[in-house]
């Protein structure tokens, strides 16, 4: 199945534009000339400052060299996009160097930087051999770097852009001195308006592919030349910014501007022209013919080009007017656009008709689509102006149809179905969790693989997120920063966060949205760092389940805003801090945003549930019988995810082969094994106060419940101890077993080709393998159709590098540990110190304790900065302590290795789908597990037990070597051993 064009945002178009990018340039200068430079400023610096600033990617690179042989001979070894000249250089001057650049590099841009005024036959000379492209003066001015590569950018990109629709402006000056001062200033507002613009877009990756689609800038020095550009671009074209006197025909003409506004305006009337000059006596021979005038010597000239450009160019609001020219009206936004227009007199609407304003303000806006059906009607083709009125109307509506599905959109301009779009408040970056969501549903909008099952709807929740700006103002207002940095007590942080206030804008946006929805809500972190290609924060953060159903409204905004806070708040707990500094970062570096999710399920009397819920990855890391990594696995519970995510028990299956039990050794062992619980969200108290226990609002509840609900009907057998056997039936007497049978063996519905097909989407859209969240709901009443919810989506960060470990045969006296169950890959030969479980005094019932003891000297390792090697049973990390030792990060935050072994009757699985598992492998960590059932696997606890130690606790051994443990883990064949150290 060719799944390759399943991504087509809606702007697609876009990503066609600006294809030339100056990411390379090559500036070639004497050793004083780059000294002014540094001088003045950093050059790199100052163009990354300028991109910085205009929030501009791609930022250039830039090389020096002394000469012009050099320069050849690094063109030689790399291909640069830009040559910058000095006006002196050590060998070679400067324009036969542009020559020799022209014939060896076709087409390759050379401009000159000069800090000195070049003579007139020079000028002329550099004209005539057109060797050098353009030249610009420097002046100190930093912003002249950003219009430097922003004219040589839209040289390059000019011809394919236009016939995209993409506007131009035509500059007309033959000093270098003078485009030098006011090119930067054009360049600059244009940046400011269009970012202003694209900040109204409807989602941030409209805004980013709408700065490709800027206004480009056409510069001539001739009057020839600005004919030749006005007669080949004049449908893109803007306006004229020209100078009064330049060479017509050869020779210097001090009217050459005045003439090329009447052959401009004679054809295309009311496009907007404006001449600068310095000469105050040409303002009344221009203006008598209807064009603007400015004078280059202004004090205020820089405000004077801004609010010209603002007003003529489409860029700010639509201003709606009289035909006397007074305003009646003004839009900043398409949508109050539309409610304008259909209220707007017809003398005005008319008036904008016929100066073909409206498709001018589209264009401006790049809705290049809009302006054109505008643009090529006139207002002789409509028998009256209402007639015009319902067709500009039909243009919007159709814009607004046309972007509808799968789209991000900001909440304060929504106009969109909810249940088709993500809604986004304040500004900023959406997360991992809002990008993942976000990408995913856009895809699942465009793609039709799904509609092929009856009866089953894939959908994304309704979703809402605050992005990440929020939470820095958040901290900024209140002085939250420095002391969450500093403070190690949570409960302390926890209770500052919840006094402090969110801002008021998000404030009363979250008003009006908890005023709009009574769906139970889940809220969850989503940080700009969390669920990365290359470090998930997987499940680092806190995430809180309301109910939302009290009366009240303001009461569930009061849930809502300290949910948030203490979501925000969780950034600053021990486990973040400590995650984030193994991972060579800083807590500084931590943006938070939040994603608000509509809650699967249903209510079911005095809790609200769906029917399962599951993490889904495309590789398997422990594969049995015929089954592939590559074939993927899937964690499934009965209830909410917290199972799953928490490590506690679930029930596995490889979607190639759903049918297929698994691992157990009996019927009876599968009871024993499989979930007897599950969760839910209480709804029994509405005013619930939302506290740091993040499972404040959730219940557990029994089989008995899930059957007399009618859920576990979709997931249940039976266990028969007569025949020790599962009866894929409810309709007998005996223990219920969570088995998914009806689902995975009798085809409910089709789960796992679901999976599979989310598979294939998932790895072509990341290019990884990846890790799903997902949720089904199945509707008591059997009319409705079966909706199965994509939660979340993140890479899968493996471990699986090209470095090939082997793995000798050993002594066994040699080995410490062994497994044929392992993830990650690489050789360790660091690790002196050892915690481990001690078998003889481990207890079942006590294993609360002992993470806190391993958390213990884990602290005493971590003031030392030292890493060690983990050994314990079941499963580390669950949050169930009856299948291992619950664990938190910042318990095991210096562990480098983690070895899980069986222990009697505590035979736990690895904890695929953890959130604990998932952050140990994005760690790059190494990972054993030891399973009493394989006799090749094995842990030399004896060998261990008569080390020295160092320090001990009730439990818990910590010892240290004196030479370091050799740890060898082949992550393509899943091998692993320790060796003792001699």
């Amino acid at each position: 199945m060719d799944t390759s064009n399943f991504y087509k945002t809606q702007f697609s178009g876009f990503h066609d534009l600006m294809k030339f990018r100056v990411r390379e340039i090559l500036l070639v200068s004497s050793p004083y000339d780059a000294f002014v430079l540094e001088e003045d400023g950093r050059l790199s610096e100052k163009i990354f400052g300028e991109y910085l600033d205009n929030n501009l990617q791609f930022v250039p690179r830039i090389s020096r060299v002394s000469s012009a042989e050099e320069a050849f001979s690094e063109m030689k070894e790399r291909t640069y996009d830009l040559i910058m000249t000095m006006a002196r250089i050590r060998d070679m001057n400067p324009l036969e160097f542009g020559k020799r650049i022209k014939e060896t590099y076709p087409g390759k841009p050379v401009v000159m930087l000069t800090y000195d005024t070049l003579n007139y036959e020079l000028l002329k000379e550099i004209r005539e051999t057109k060797t050098i492209d353009k030249i610009f003066y420097w002046s100190g001015n930093n912003t002249i770097l950003l219009a430097i590569i922003k004219y040589v950018e839209d040289l390059g990109n000019l011809e394919s852009d236009c016939r995209e629709g993409v506007q131009a402006i035509l500059v007309v000056e033959d000093s270098p001195w003078a485009y030098s001062q006011f090119l930067p200033i054009i360049y600059t507002e244009i940046m400011k308006q269009t970012s202003y613009l694209i900040s109204k877009g409807i989602n941030n990756l409209h805004r980013l592919l709408r700065m490709r689609a800027r206004p480009k800038i056409l510069l001539a020095e001739t009057y020839e030349e600005a004919v030749e550009f006005f007669s080949k671009y004049r449908y893109n074209l803007l306006g004229v910014i020209s100078d009064m006197g330049y060479p017509k025909e050869g020779q210097n003409n001090p009217q050459a501007g005045l003439l090329l506004a009447k052959k401009i305006k004679e054809e295309i009337p009311y496009l907007p022209f404006l001449v600068q000059s310095s000469e105050l006596e040409n303002e009344d021979g221009v203006q008598g013919i209807g064009i603007n005038f400015l004078n280059k010597n202004s004090p205020s000239m820089l405000l004077e080009l801004s609010t010209y450009i603002k007003e003529n160019y489409g860029f700010g609001d639509f201003l709606f007017r009289k035909q006397d020219g007074s305003i009646i009206a003004r839009a900043s936004i398409i949508d109050e656009f539309e409610e304008i227009i259909r209220i707007l007199p017809q003398e005005s609407l008319l008036f904008h008709a016929c100066r073909y304003d409206f498709s001018k303000w589209f264009k401006a806006r790049t809705e290049f689509e809009c302006a054109e059906q505008i643009r090529r009607v006139d207002v002789s083709d409509f028998r009256s102006p209402e007639e015009l009125r319902e067709y500009i109307l039909h243009v919007i509506q159709m814009y607004f149809k046309r972007i509808q599905e799968g789209v991000i959109t900001d909440f304060e301009h929504s106009k969109m179905d909810m249940d088709n779009s993500l809604l986004k408040l304040g500004s900023g970056s959406l997360g991992g969790k809002g990008r993942g969501v976000a990408f995913f549903n856009s895809i699942l909008s465009q793609t039709e693989v799904f509609k092929k099952y009856d009866n089953i709807r894939v959908k994304t929740p309704q979703s809402f997120v605050i992005c990440s700006d929020v939470f820095e103002e958040f901290l900024e207002i209140n002085s939250l920063q420095e002391m969450a940095m500093v403070t190690e007590a949570e409960e302390t942080i926890a209770q500052r966060f919840l006094n402090a206030e969110l801002p008021l804008k998000i404030t009363n946006e979250l008003r009006i949205l908890i005023d709009k929805i009574n769906y139970p809500l889940a809220v969850r972190s989503s940080s700009i760092l969390e669920d990365s290609q290359m470090l998930p924060f997987a499940g680092i953060y806190n995430t809180f389940m309301l109910p939302n159903n009290h009366q009240d409204p303001e009461i569930r905004l009061y849930q809502l805003l300290n949910a948030i806070k203490l979501v925000y708040s969780s950034v600053y707990y021990q486990s973040p801090k400590r995650y984030i500094k193994n991972a060579d970062l800083r807590i500084e570096e931590e943006k938070m945003a939040i994603l608000i999710q509509q809650i699967v399920g249903e209510v079911h009397r005095d809790a609200f549930y769906p029917v399962m819920s599951g993490v889904a990855q495309s590789y398997n890391f422990y594969p049995i019988s015929y089954m592939r990594p590559e074939h993927g696995i899937v964690s499934l519970a009965l209830g909410l995810g917290k199972a799953v995510v928490d490590g506690e028990k679930a029930y596995r299956f490889c979607p190639a082969y759903p049918k297929m039990n698994p691992d157990f050794a009996s019927a009876e062992d599968s009871l024993k094994k499989s979930q007897n619980q599950f969760y839910g969200l209480m709804l029994t108290n509405p005013a619930i106060e939302i506290s740091q226990d993040t499972g404040c609002t959730l219940g557990t509840y029994t089989l008995d419940r899930a059957e007399r609900d009618g859920t576990l009907n979709f997931v249940g057998s039976t266990y028969s101890k007569e025949n020790d056997t599962l009866c894929d039936t409810l309709t007998i007497s005996g223990p219920r077993v969570v088995s998914f049978a009806p689902v995975l063996k009798f085809g409910l519905f089709p789960l796992a080709d679901i999976i599979k097909e989310l598979f294939v989407l998932g790895r072509n859209a990341f290019g990884t393998d990846i890790e799903i969240e997902f949720a089904v709901n199945i509707p008591t009443d059997r009319k409705k159709e079966i909706e199965f919810y994509f939660l979340q989506i993140r890479p899968l960060v493996s471990g699986r590098e090209l470095q090939e470990v082997m793995l000798n045969e050993y002594a066994k006296d040699r080995v410490l540990c062994k497994s044929s169950h392992t993830i990650g890959n690489g050789v360790f030969e660091t690790i002196y110190d050892i915690i481990f479980v001690d078998p003889d005094t481990f207890d079942r019932g006590k294993t609360r304790i002992i993470g806190q003891e391993i958390g213990e000297l884990n602290q005493y390792l971590y003031n030392e900065s030292r890493n060690y090697l983990l050994l314990g049973f079941g499963r580390l990390g669950s949050s169930d302590p009856w299948l291992g030792i619950p664990l938190i990060w910042s318990q095991i935050s210096q562990a480098k290795v983690v070895v899980e072994s069986d222990w009697g009757t505590l035979q736990a699985e690895p904890s695929l789908g953890s959130h604990f598992h998932h952050n140990l492998i994005s760690l790059r960590m190494g990972y054993l597990h030891i399973s009493d059932a394989n006799e090749s696997e094995f842990v030399d606890w004896e060998w261990l037990k008569g080390l020295p130690v160092l320090k001990q606790t009730d439990y818990v051994r910590l010892v240290r070597l004196h030479q370091p443990l050799t740890v060898k883990i082949d992550g393509h064949g899943c091998q692993g051993v320790i060796l003792k150290t001699n």
